[in-house]
């Protein structure tokens, strides 16, 4: 929900440094293209429980990411904004124009130039970034999701509707949501949830025959994953020949690619990893995937930790219903991402939570960690918060 007011970020990690003995800090910096949606990235990692994961209860206030008892990174040591927001670009000659502009009044809040959330994006292999908008509200497609394409740097860069996905329809729970994008040998796999409708959500007050989004929580479930050979212009299959999600419920109903570099070029190993909570907002359980990288859309092909007494040795499962939470924390992990940057060997991994259910108005909170494995353990880097809409 809501979007962040900067663009490009530094951060400085401890090169040689362990969790115990920080070394001298050395500056890594992001550019991130356009905005960075606070819908996009997020994961809630903390301390470090008892039986499996990392576990966090409601009502242990001192193991919170802004208290001193918490296990701070000894790698990534500081985060910093240093560009400002970029707007979407005005439409050129013969764009279409049409739905440009505050159609609803969630996102005239926001200013005219600000559309859509969550934005899962990937660096393809032909160079550009591609991400996928929930509810769009531009260019004559308002609800459901797109593809979308970002070329250059803020300020100066463009934005390319590559396809409309016209067939993905409904406003926020009510339909298909972007969860995560990975390009991988070209080919582009975009995992969506919600494929069957509205549904209760896990945490929460919920309300959905009321139409009052503002009143409930995003429930996140029945997930699907469809893929692109054509850069994002057709997908395969067609979201009228799915019948049943590949990830039935919430247990893995948000699957968010860990993405590796440009076409996946860095993945330290055969597979493809993906990090799931249980809600889209204000969840409280994360679990870790896995597939090898040529079958992404074969779900006989997942496995999931089942058992993670140390972190050197998960054990894993292809039954879903056995995956154990990595981490728990409770009302404070919603869709998250993760991505591993190859130059210090770490997974940075992003989650976020609203102080209000579904209100971003009422305050949100970005929170970063970073790991020697998708599945931790995942000290506290970074937390950021903010009054009022957007980070």
């Amino acid at each position: 929900m809501g979007h962040s007011d900067r663009s490009i970020v530094t951060i400085r990690y401890s090169e040689g440094a362990t969790s115990e003995e920080p070394a001298a800090a050395q500056p890594l910096t992001w550019r991130t293209t356009g905005f960075v949606a606070v819908g996009v990235v997020i994961i809630a990692m903390v301390m470090q429980a008892a039986s499996f994961g990392q576990q966090i209860s409601s009502r242990d206030t001192s193991a919170r990411p802004n208290h001193p008892q918490m296990k701070k990174s000894g790698v990534i040591v500081s985060f910093e904004w240093i560009g400002n927001q970029a707007e979407y670009p005005p439409p050129g000659p013969g764009d279409n124009a049409t739905g440009i502009g505050p159609l609803v009044t969630y996102f005239a809040k926001a200013g005219a130039q600000i559309h859509g959330d969550t934005f899962p994006m990937t660096w393809a292999d032909n160079g550009e970034i591609y991400a996928s908008a929930g509810d769009p509200n531009w260019g004559g497609k308002e609800d459901g999701l797109d593809v979308e394409k970002f070329s250059g740097l803020p300020p100066h860069y463009t934005i390319e509707r590559v396809n409309a996905m016209s067939d993905y329809k409904g406003f926020g729970g009510k339909g298909t949501k972007p969860a995560g994008m990975i390009s991988v040998n070209g080919v582009f796999y975009l995992a969506f949830q919600n494929l069957l409708g509205m549904k209760p959500a896990a945490y929460g007050p919920q309300d959905g025959d009321s139409g009052v989004e503002g009143k409930i929580s995003q429930h996140g479930s029945d997930a699907t994953i469809v893929s692109s050979r054509d850069h994002g212009k057709t997908w395969t299959p067609a979201i009228g020949d799915i019948k049943t999600p590949m990830f039935p419920g919430n247990t893995f109903g948000g699957p968010a690619f860990v993405n590796t570099g440009r076409d996946n070029a860095n993945a330290p190993d055969g597979y493809v990893y993906a990090v799931s909570t249980d809600q889209w907002d204000n969840g409280s359980k994360l679990r870790v995937g896995r597939v090898p990288s040529d079958r992404i859309q074969d779900v006989s092909a997942w496995e999931w930790i089942s058992e993670l007494k140390d972190y050197l040795h998960p054990q894993w499962s292809s039954n879903l219903q056995k995956a154990v939470p990595v981490l728990t924390d409770d009302r404070r992990i919603s869709l998250p991402d993760m991505i591993y940057i190859a130059s210090i060997k770490r997974y940075v991994l992003l989650t976020w939570r609203l102080y209000k259910d579904f209100s971003p108005d009422d305050g949100t909170e970005l929170i970063i960690y970073d790991a020697p494995h998708p599945w931790g353990p995942l000290p506290w880097c970074i937390t950021r918060r903010s009054g009022s809409r957007g980070i």
